[in-house]
């Protein structure tokens, strides 16, 4: 799994004219389809904040860069992972479970498969930070996510747990 936090600031190559177009200023998703819609950009060039590079048109997202065929710039549609960091975790029952600090995709960078959930700086410093899978969202709302009920972040048995 890669987080998403990882791939914000890394360079943008365009493998076509070896330019580096701009750094990874945002991680674009669609929540529908659970996909990576693409990324925006934040460049010396005058890009708006809903233009970027769609996920069709990145050939890997590397630990150091992001590679894209062609320097195709477009309107990229979807929810800004910026906005998703800070969002709260309920259970359907109306628990609530921590807040939203990563989104973690998988290895190619195409599928979001859960997120990273933090219940306050002193249960971070004691427990570490836990994971929901998204087999387990009920709901992946604009302000909230909401779980089923037996779902722990911090238990690996109900498919949480901790990756840090």
């Amino acid at each position: 799994m890669r987080r998403s936090r990882e791939i914000v600031g890394l360079p943008v190559l365009c493998l076509k004219t070896g330019n580096q177009i701009g750094w990874v200023k945002d991680v674009v998703f669609d929540e529908d389809s659970r996909k990576l819609s693409g990324v925006l950009l934040e460049s010396s060039h005058l890009f708006h904040s809903d233009k970027g590079i769609p996920r069709e048109a990145i050939v890997a997202v590397g630990k150091d860069a992001l590679t894209v065929r062609d320097q195709v710039v477009q309107k990229i549609q979807g929810v800004k992972w910026s906005h998703k960091v800070g969002n709260q975790v309920f259970t359907q029952q109306g628990e609530a479970k921590g807040t939203i600090e990563d989104v973690f995709l998988d290895d190619a960078a195409e599928n979001i498969v859960g997120f990273e959930v933090s219940d306050g700086l002193f249960s971070d410093l004691l427990d570490g930070r836990g994971t929901i899978f998204h087999d387990n969202v009920m709901v992946d709302g604009k302000d909230v996510l909401i779980v089923e009920d037996q779902v722990s972040p911090w238990d690996q048995e109900n498919q949480g747990g901790s990756l840090s």
